[in-house]
């Protein structure tokens, strides 16, 4: 059986991410999602488990966004 086309628009339109898009959302391992995003965040029931909703998650990023001075 051949391999489903990926849906990028649908992915753009999603506001619920599992565990691993979430990760993969937010640049991090398992181990640093736990520890700098998971707290902060809604875990919602889906499904098999839990999601995570994208507005949320963009929140908790910008919190954690550090700017430094142009030199």
């Amino acid at each position: 059986m051949a391999r489903r086309k990926v849906d990028y628009d649908g992915l753009m339109n999603q506001e619920f991410l599992t565990k691993g898009q979430a990760m993969a959302y937010t640049l991090r391992s398992e181990e640093k999602f736990n520890e700098e995003i998971r707290p902060y965040v809604h875990i919602y029931r889906a499904g098999h488990g839990g999601c995570y909703f994208l507005p949320e998650l963009r929140k908790r990023m910008l919190d954690l966004v550090e700017i430094s001075p142009i030199y």
